[in-house]
């Protein structure tokens, strides 16, 4: 499997919980998320997905000490704007308690357990495949970007220097490559008879387990303090 160079994932507890769980709790940690207005209940969110997220992923020190450098100018400039530090530092964590869920989700569940959990819900097929290939198929378009980039730099175009030339020497031959990989992916399809609207089966269905009813546990724990302290506030 191809992966990222700036995140290596871990097998750890998330890895293992139900994705239909995952994803659930992604949904109304985001719904909350949006209502936050207590510095207390924002901290206390977003240091849980934090662990959890620095738990699951391996994430290089450049690519950490980045995001931190990000959300401290963003703080500064909601700081200006707002002329009020805790109403800047409660738009801070409310924004990376949107965000972080979704890459804690990705990182965490793989694509096979993903179909399961989608089939699970009765989603279309055709959008049941289209999910499973753009979920399978990022690392691949990020990997192929980084490939394009090296060789632009082999040849002396120092592309993240000269923005001028990212459409010429970086979109177009990326685009080509990605047709290029649905192309084959569609030939793959066809050449083996793939039938969207037949019945399937799975191997390993998605069962209930002692690890799902932690987390479930925990999950519900976090959000009802989240909401209580909100409510305090």
């Amino acid at each position: 499997m191809l992966i990222s160079k700036s995140v290596v994932h871990r097998e750890g507890f998330l890895t293992k919980v139900n994705p239909l769980l995952k994803i659930t709790f992604t949904m109304i940690t985001v719904s909350i998320a949006f209502a936050l207005r207590d510095l207390l209940a924002a901290s206390l969110l977003v240091g849980v997905l934090l662990l959890l997220l620095l738990l699951s992923v391996r994430i290089k020190l450049k690519i950490l000490l980045t995001a931190i450098l990000g959300l401290i100018l963003f703080t500064a400039l909601a700081t200006w704007t707002l002329g009020d530090f805790r109403a800047a530092m409660i738009n801070s964590l409310r924004l990376l308690a949107i965000l972080l869920p979704t890459p804690l989700l990705s990182a965490t569940t793989l694509p096979a357990d993903l179909v399961k959990a989608l089939q699970a819900i009765r989603l279309p097929a055709f959008l049941v495949l289209g999910i499973m290939l753009t979920w399978r198929f990022l690392p691949i378009i990020y990997q192929e970007a980084q490939r394009i980039i090296e060789a632009n730099q082999l040849r002396g175009v120092d592309l993240p220097r000269q923005p001028q030339r990212w459409f010429s020497s970086l979109f177009v031959p990326l685009i080509f490559r990605i047709v290029t990989y649905a192309d084959d992916v569609t030939v793959g399809l066809e050449t083996r008879g793939y039938d969207p609207n037949s019945p399937r089966t799975q191997a390993k269905p998605l069962q209930w387990r002692f690890g799902d009813t932690i987390f479930t546990v925990g999950a519900v724990l976090l959000l009802v303090i989240v909401g209580w302290l909100q409510w305090q506030s």
